[in-house]
């Protein structure tokens, strides 16, 4: 439920810089109250354009995207729910996720110890495990300077939780450019040898409001091999070159034309009128792409969303080696989207940087181990433009 009555604090770069003349500001206002009596506040990084980005304290998680489409029409990108109340139904969606993304199998073993974490029924931690990253209160800054408003959001995670080795700090910093993008940097340290794999959950739809579905989008991934998983949807250490696959969007490809044969090629092309999919199972993907080698750096574009219905394009860069892509079936029935609509099947596409799950326990990955001394970094950018150049 949000406050009626809303506090409003402008960080002005022309305050700072003395002028009169008004660039990027951080507007922060009360958003709700958690079900245990937390107060989370919204902070929404407007540029000179008149675009923004809405970043809760609640996990992280990007409230929304405001970005004009071909005709200059702003609209929300991101998946968004219509109260706090959603935010705390939907759990990881579009939050920070850690202390390791993803999914681990019968935990990790680091220094000859084993750390069994907490795992599900079928032994596999998912994203952290209980009382993850995306439901905590992060303690928030706002920053301003020439080239976009930010919020800085840390977290201290101890020794031990979620059963995970190190007191770790963990900075994330959102920064929304005068160029209409959202730029996401980590940087973690800790006391004690442990791993960490950290990512945003972000889910989009170009379209604004995840009203219409995703498979009208097309989507490009800078990819030529997918990480095969099993039935638990943990990768097996073996990769799948994606040529003459459902998994080859080395090109920019119809997600109607893919997404039902990357779930089961039986199923039809997805529609208006498409079924729901089968108990248990995900209409599409969710499977990790590796980036083509030279590309996860952040002068090169790792994956491009658009669609053609208004013209919106979605460039990603990334310091990240994979991308795990996801699209869901739908949202938790009785949800609603911040324009106070329902979810309809297929709303969103999930692009997710990071590093494999479950590398801890496979080889000849690049390390996510982090050691006292140490800090681990990674950024993702966000970069909106339109097919109207």
């Amino acid at each position: 439920m949000r406050f009626k009555s809303r506090l409003w604090l402008l960080v002005s770069a022309a305050a700072l810089l003395g002028t009169g003349a008004l660039a990027s500001e951080v507007q922060v206002a009360n958003y709700g109250v958690t079900k245990d009596g937390q107060t989370v506040r919204s902070y929404t990084l407007v540029n000179d354009k008149g675009a923004s980005a809405t970043i809760l304290d609640y996990g992280g998680a990007v409230a929304a995207i405001r970005v004009p489409d071909r005709k200059g029409q702003f609209g929300n990108v991101v998946m968004s729910m219509s109260d706090l109340a959603g935010w705390e139904t939907m759990g990881h969606a579009n939050s920070l996720v850690g202390r390791y993304a993803n999914r681990l199998r019968n935990g990790f073993t680091l220094d000859g110890v084993h750390y069994p974490l907490q795992p599900n029924a079928k032994g596999v931690t998912i994203h952290g495990g209980t009382v993850a990253y995306t439901r905590r209160i992060w303690t928030a800054l706002p920053i301003n300077k020439k080239d976009g408003a930010a919020v800085t959001l840390t977290l201290d995670s101890p020794d031990g939780d979620q059963g995970f080795p190190g007191h770790l700090k963990v900075k994330a910093t959102y920064r929304f450019t005068n160029d209409n993008a959202l730029r996401l940097d980590f940087e973690a340290v800790t006391d004690k040898a442990t791993v960490v794999n950290l990512t945003n959950h972000i889910y989009f739809n170009l379209n604004g409001n995840s009203t219409t579905p995703i498979y009208t989008h097309d989507l490009q991934v800078m990819a030529d091999q997918v990480a095969v998983k099993d039935a638990d949807s943990v990768p097996t250490g073996e990769m799948m070159e994606v040529k003459g696959t459902p998994f080859d969007l080395t090109k920019p490809t119809l997600l109607a034309d893919r997404i039902a044969a990357a779930t089961d090629p039986a199923f039809a092309t997805p529609g208006p009128n498409t079924p729901p999919a089968p108990a248990g199972k995900v209409l599409g993907y969710d499977h990790s792409f590796i980036i083509r080698k030279g590309l996860n750096r952040l002068d090169k574009v790792s994956a491009r969303l658009h669609d053609p219905a208004s013209g919106r394009v979605l460039e990603l860069r990334t310091t990240e080696p994979t991308m795990q892509v996801y699209t869901p079936a739908g949202a938790r029935a009785g949800l609603l989207s911040d324009a106070g609509k329902p979810f309809v099947q297929g709303p969103t596409v999930a692009l997710e940087t990071q590093h494999l799950p479950d590398s801890p326990n496979l080889q000849g990955l690049p390390t996510t181990i982090l050691r006292p001394g140490e800090t681990f970094r990674s950024t993702t950018i966000f970069g909106f433009t339109t097919d109207k150049r």
